[in-house]
């Protein structure tokens, strides 16, 4: 096969690669509890509360979500793996004997799924990457004036009240804005402000034993699957994630590892110190090329 054919092939799968990543469409959805808010891999999905969301775009062959509720029900922590083309899924929350669960309503491949009605009690957003959540302030003050005043704008509102025309003024100001925030349920590195790969790191007890538990195999067969199996129910740190590529024994399979672990990290935007751990130039290349072409 010359230098041509081989860039051809080669520039042919990226292109189908590309041309053929899947969407998914989703659609949460209650019947049974209060409103909840939606955490898609530890990002908070939509600014208030709701009964039904349709979140678009969601590109991930895999989908770790939460759902907290407006009550005093459990929250829902599941992982839910997206099928092997672009689809149109629903998921609702089903009281069962275990408590509420969140369970598989229905699928449809996308080319074949009917047209959207826009209804007003399904809040439409499309996947975001970044926490999204309402904040309200409210601000009180106490002077003297008379008669009343109400002003109103599209951002809040203003009441003044005077009672008789000589007492003290009651006034308050309530602002609500839709704002970015690292969220209760999303780790928050210190000096970090890039992007983020997953919501919450593995303890450093945890990720001890794992790499303990690694070590101890003789193969790189074995210590790659046990590795791969401990990341994939993880979430790392670049710089663990430099530590287990470290444990493999041939380039090869060192940059195998780092190229899957790479949708498994806290902070990739740190991601360039895996590359300590390869050998070859080559390898720290073809990692750099994969994190540029990633699509999440």
């Amino acid at each position: 096969m010359n230098r041509f054919t081989l860039l051809f092939v080669g520039l042919f799968f990226s292109l189908t690669s590309v041309i053929g990543q899947n969407i998914y469409n989703l659609e949460f959805f209650t019947q049974e509890t209060t409103p909840f808010t939606l955490f898609i891999n530890g990002i908070q999905q939509h600014a208030s509360p709701t009964m039904n969301i349709r979140v678009e775009g969601f590109i991930q062959p895999v989908l770790k979500m939460r759902m907290e509720f407006a009550d005093e029900i459990k929250p829902i922590s599941k992982t839910l793996y997206m099928p092997e083309e672009s689809s149109e899924i629903s998921y609702r929350v089903k009281n069962t004997k275990k408590g509420f669960k969140v369970r598989f309503f229905s699928s449809t491949p996308i080319e074949l799924a009917p047209a959207i009605i826009i209804r007003p009690d399904v809040i439409v957003v499309p996947y975001a990457t970044k926490p999204v959540i309402s904040q309200t302030t409210t601000t009180t003050t106490i002077g003297n004036s008379s008669g009343v005043n109400v002003g109103i704008n599209s951002n809040n509102i203003n009441v003044s009240v005077n009672i008789g025309g000589t007492g003290g003024v009651y006034q308050e100001t309530t602002t609500t804005t839709t704002i970015g925030n690292s969220g209760s349920n999303v780790y928050v590195m210190e000096g970090y402000d890039g992007s983020i790969g997953c919501d919450w790191p593995i303890s450093t007890s945890d990720f001890t034993e794992a790499k303990r538990t690694i070590k101890s195999k003789a193969f790189d067969d074995t210590r790659m699957g046990i590795a791969k199996q401990i990341i994939q129910s993880n979430c790392m740190f670049s710089d663990q994630v430099r530590d287990l590529v470290n444990l493999m024994g041939f380039d090869d399979t060192k940059l195998e590892l780092a190229k899957f672990a790479y949708r498994y990290t806290y902070d990739i935007g740190n991601y360039f110190k895996v590359s300590q751990a390869l050998v070859f130039e080559s390898s720290v290349d073809e990692l750099n090329e994969y994190i540029a072409n990633f699509g999440w």
